[in-house]
């Protein structure tokens, strides 16, 4: 059953500074990361979220389809205009780190994690994922758009999905308001923004406990090729970059594009 997302609300429970003050809300839309994308230069304000209750074709990373039940979820991007385009896999992460520490309050475990680049799992399934996407005006950086799909109380999913994913909802063994929810990851979220705005060291090292498989020897796929030897996952680098020990001692740096972890 499809039920509204009450944007006064939401709005009502907002307790921030700039995120989430300005709300573009669609009953319908194909995808919140391009409307972001496609808004006038004049009209984007930092902070702007876009947020629908039904996303038609709403994508993951290398453009894989997200599947989100109409009115059961939390389908919405933000915009965000810092001077540099420079260490955008770090604010994703920031995100995702905002997240795990929202869902283990919720959950009253820690049994969230960040799946390394862009996924949330919990209790070992795939929760939330996390698309992030630059803006440029010819040369000149003009935007930052992370949009976010998290599920919250969609109770069934495809069978492609079944067994790969959850929602807060089947994991909580009742349903949430979306409203306070949202509210509660955007007053996290513009916590992390001014964290990593600081480049302090204290961010990274908080989203490297939160990953999936540091400090243990895992399996690399690049360029989705098998490696046969393992990696010790270090975690990631200052600009986000992730950082892996080989067998010979060397510290081996890659980027957001090329490697998937194996992890179990």
């Amino acid at each position: 059953m499809s039920t509204a997302f009450d944007k006064s609300l939401f709005l009502r429970e907002l307790d921030t500074q700039w995120l989430g003050q300005s709300i573009r809300y669609f009953d319908e839309l194909a995808s919140t990361n391009t409307y972001l994308k496609k808004i006038p230069r004049d009209e984007i304000e930092q902070g702007m979220i876009c947020l629908t209750n039904h996303q038609t074709k709403g994508r993951g990373q290398y453009e894989r389809e997200w599947e989100s039940r109409n009115g059961r979820n939390l389908t919405f991007s933000m915009a965000f205009i810092p001077p540099k385009a420079e260490r955008f896999h770090v604010l994703t992460l920031a995100c995702a780190l905002a997240m795990v520490e929202c869902f283990n309050e919720l959950l009253t475990t820690s049994c969230a994690a960040i799946k390394w680049p862009n996924d949330v799992l919990v209790n070992d399934k795939k929760t939330a994922g996390i698309l992030t996407e630059t803006v440029f005006n010819g040369n000149t950086f003009d935007r930052l758009i992370i949009g976010i799909g998290l599920n919250v109380n969609q109770k069934n999913f495809s069978a492609e999905l079944s067994g790969l994913a959850t929602s807060l909802s089947l994991e909580m063994e009742k349903d949430l308001d979306r409203e306070q929810l949202l509210a509660t990851l955007m007053q996290r979220i513009e916590h992390k923004y001014a964290l990593w705005q600081k480049q302090g060291s204290g961010l990274i090292k908080s989203i490297n406990r939160n990953i999936v498989g540091y400090g243990q020897w895992v399996g690399l796929e690049i360029d989705d090729e098998l490696q046969e030897d393992q990696f010790k996952l270090l975690g990631i680098g200052e600009k986000g970059q992730l950082l892996m020990l080989n067998r010979e001692g060397g510290i081996e740096s890659f980027s957001y594009e090329q490697v998937s972890l194996i992890t179990h």
